[in-house]
């Protein structure tokens, strides 16, 4: 059984929320770093998941069951 990365892992695995702002400079989609942080609690958009597969080794799937896991968790409360 795999685990699922969560949205902290897989920013961590980015470089961080700095290095994720800094990359995103050089998109149509430019993000502050308390944009990035604030996925711990929203999920990430999309829109920015090309972004993240290009800083590291993941999937959009995987982004995907991420996102599913804090918005569950969200409802749950």
């Amino acid at each position: 059984m795999s685990t699922i990365r969560t949205i902290p892992d897989i920013i961590k695995d980015c470089g961080g929320a700095r290095r994720i702002s800094d990359a995103s400079e050089a998109t149509t989609r430019p993000l502050k770093i308390d944009a990035v942080y604030k996925w711990a609690i929203t999920g990430i958009p999309d829109r920015h998941w090309s972004l993240l597969m290009s800083l590291t080794d993941t999937s959009a799937e995987e982004l995907h069951a991420a996102n599913c896991a804090v918005r569950t968790s969200e409802t749950a409360a």
